[in-house]
């Protein structure tokens, strides 16, 4: 008759209620029918056999401690769940790990509580329990550090599997995050296998994020008696031209001309244009050269060779 009343009550609780309530309740529902169930065992059987059954309470203690553990790790469980949802790409492979971690933390308390509440001396446990702790924690040095590592990379998000990115002297596209390490594939189709630690303490430059698009910039040195107008006007056609015949540029960038500086043998310019993406830098590169050499020797303008020149004077 209780089951069926509390099985009612949490029905009509969970239509009418919403909120962190109800998870309390669905997390204590378990337990509290246990306790429920022991409770009225405990009373038959003590009345029908009252001269044969005799408990103490430290008994009775354990138990309900017990019970309040298996509770609390029900609802730390629901917390995490509605914290880290499955679905979520962010928390996919963190959620596990948290789980884990909170399971482990909940019953040792719990274990540590039932122990000493029917007065076991859990000093030599404790004891041996820190020592072997710190041994473990010596020998699995490297390991515990990449772990953490990789919970690092999965809450702060650095980057995501498909990103381009430059790493630990590495530049490829991430293949995969997992809890030790990050697997990157690079340019050269050679797999990289870098451990988190390593990346949690080094600079990432992520080529995919904010945005797809890359910016170029590349020093173009002309003779010293070319137009400058004109060569700026050459070099801003050149990347109109390239943008028509590739897919590579992209217009999300637009195209800057400045005159940097005078070399030793050379007008230095800067030309500023976007790629598409970081995959495509190279072909986008190549095609604005391309058509670079193409207009300059169409209008006569020199790139001149690293040259000094020497004056004697005759006295």
């Amino acid at each position: 008759m209780i089951i069926l009343v509390l099985y009612a009550a949490k029905r009509i609780l969970f239509a009418k209620t919403k909120g962190m309530i109800p998870v309390v309740v669905k997390a204590l529902y378990s337990p509290l029918l246990v306790c429920i169930g022991l409770a009225t065992a405990y009373a038959v059987a003590s009345t029908a056999f009252s001269e044969y059954i005799s408990i103490e309470d430290m008994y009775f203690a354990a138990v309900a401690i017990l019970l309040g553990t298996w509770a609390a790790y029900r609802i730390v469980i629901f917390l995490i769940n509605r914290a880290m949802p499955a679905g979520k790409e962010s928390t996919r492979k963190i959620a596990p790990v948290t789980r884990f971690a909170a399971q482990i933390l909940i019953w040792a308390i719990g274990i540590f509580m039932i122990l000493a509440t029917l007065k076991v001396d859990i000093t030599p446990l404790l004891a041996s329990a820190g020592v072997v702790g710190i041994a473990a924690a010596l020998a699995a040095q490297d390991f515990l550090g990449n772990i953490f590592g990789g919970i690092v990379l999965y809450t702060d998000g650095p980057f995501t599997e498909g990103d381009w990115v430059y790493l630990s002297s590495t530049y490829g596209r991430v293949l995969h995050v997992g809890l030790r390490s990050t697997r990157i594939m690079t340019e050269d189709s050679q797999m990289m296998i870098i451990p988190n630690s390593m990346i949690s303490n080094n600079i990432i430059m992520n080529y995919s994020k904010p945005a797809e698009a890359l910016l170029i910039r590349e020093n173009v040195g002309v003779a010293y008696n070319s137009d400058v107008m004109l060569v700026k006007q050459s070099l801003r056609d050149a990347v109109a031209s390239a943008a028509e015949k590739s897919s590579a540029l992209s217009a999300e960038i637009e195209t800057e001309v400045d005159f940097m500086e005078f070399g030793d043998s050379a007008l230095i310019f800067e030309l500023t244009f976007g790629a598409a993406s970081t995959r495509v830098r190279r072909d986008a590169a190549d095609a604005v050269n391309t058509e670079v050499i193409r207009i300059f020797r169409e209008r006569g303008i020199e790139i001149p060779f690293p040259q000094r020149v020497v004056t004697i004077v005759k006295e």
